[in-house]
C-alpha cells in the first residue's frame, strides 16, 4: 500500500533525526510494517544538523510524537537531551531509537542487540573468544563495544582518528565486561592483521557514494577475516570490496537495520516486528 494511503487525521508521525539522512532505508521499512499491521502511523526522515538538534528533539515532544530513531552524528549528543534512558542506553551512553511515553522521552539501545543478531546472521557465530578491531569511537561504536564484551570476546582492539575517543571508549568499557579493550593506531595494525577474527566499520567512511575511501589500510586485511561494515548502499564500500577480493567473508550494514529496526517497533507499538516483511522490503529499496 502507498503510505499516501494511510494518512489521516489521526495519523502519528515517527521520525528519523540525523545528518544526513537521504541514504536512510528505515522510512521504507518501518512504512511497509505499519501498513502491514493496520497501524495508523507514518514514518519520516528529517535532516537535522548538530545545531539544530536541541530544537528538534523538543518538537519531538511538542509534536507527542510516537517516538524517533536517532542517527549519525547525534547518537551521543542526543543523551542528554532525553528525559530518561533505558539500562543499555546508559551503559552504552549512546541512544538510536526514542519513545514518547507518559509525557517523557525515553532512550534507548536497539543497536547493541542489532549488531549481535546480524553478526550471528552473517557470520554464522557471535563473537564469544574473537579477536576484534572496531573501527571508530562514536554511538556506533559503543554498542559494538557493549555487545562483543557481553558475548566475551576475547579481545577488543579500538581504532579511530582521534585517539582520545578512542581512548574514552576503551574506560569506558572496562565497566561493561572482563574482555580487554585497547587502543591501537597505524602502527600497529600491520602487526595484529593476523591475530584478528572479526573487523567492524563503525565510522561514516563509505556513506558517502562515489567516496572511494578504506577506514583502514586494505593491505592488513587476511582471508580469515569476518568485515562487518554498518555502512550501507547500492554498492559495497571500498573497504567491502577489497575484503571480498582477499576472501574474506563480509556484510555490510542492512541486516543490523533490520534486526535494531525490529527491536525498536516493538518499542513504539508493543507489537511483534513483521521482520520477514521489513528484511524484504530493505533488500528492495
Amino acid at each position: 500500500m502507498d503510505v499516501r494511503e494511510q494518512l489521516t487525521s489521526c495519523t502519528r508521525l515517527v521520525a528519523i533525526l540525523g545528518h544526513p539522512v537521504r541514504h536512510s532505508r528505515s522510512p521504507a521499512l518501518h512504512n511497509a510494517a505499519f501498513a502491514a499491521q493496520g497501524l495508523d502511523m507514518v514514518y519520516l526522515a528529517f535532516d537535522v544538523p548538530g545545531e539544530q538538534l536541541t530544537a528538534a528533539v523538543a518538537g519531538l515532544k511538542a509534536l507527542g510524537v510516537v517516538g524517533a530513531n536517532i542517527t549519525v552524528p547525534h547518537k551521543e549528543t542526543v543523551v542528554p537531551l532525553l528525559d530518561t534512558l533505558d539500562s543499555t542506553a546508559q551503559k552504552v551512553g549512546a541512544v538510536n531509537t526514542v519513545v514518547y511515553r507518559d509525557g517523557a522521552l525515553v532512550g534507548y539501545n536497539t543497536d547493541v542487540y542489532g549488531f549481535l543478531m546480524a553478526l550471528q546472521r552473517g557470520w554464522g557465530r557471535g563473537p564469544r573468544d574473537a579477536t576484534c578491531l572496531v573501527l571508530g569511537a562514536g554511538g556506533a561504536a559503543r554498542a559494538v563495544v557493549a555487545g562483543l564484551l557481553a558475548e566475551n570476546a576475547a579481545q577488543v582492539l579500538v581504532y579511530n582518528r582521534t585517539l582520545a575517543r578512542a581512548r574514552d571508549l576503551c574506560t569506558a568499557a572496562a565497566a561493561w565486561g572482563t574482555t580487554p579493550c585497547r587502543v591501537v593506531t597505524d602502527n600497529d595494525l600491520p602487526a595484529l592483521a593476523d591475530r584478528v577474527d572479526l573487523i567492524v566499520n563503525c565510522t561514516a567512511i563509505g556513506l558517502e557514494e562515489g567516496v572511494k575511501v578504506s577506514p583502514v589500510p586494505v593491505d592488513i586485511l587476511r582471508g580469515h577475516h569476518m568485515v562487518l561494515d554498518l555502512v550501507y548502499g547500492r554498492e559495497p564500500t571500498t573497504l567491502l570490496q577489497a575484503a571480498r577480493q582477499r576472501g574474506c567473508t563480509v556484510m555490510d550494514g542492512l541486516e543490523m537495520l533490520v534486526q535494531q529496526a525490529a527491536r525498536a517497533f516493538e518499542i513504539w507499538t508493543d507489537r511483534a516486528a513483521p521482520i520477514e516483511l521489513m528484511r524484504e522490503t530493505v533488500m528492495s529499496v
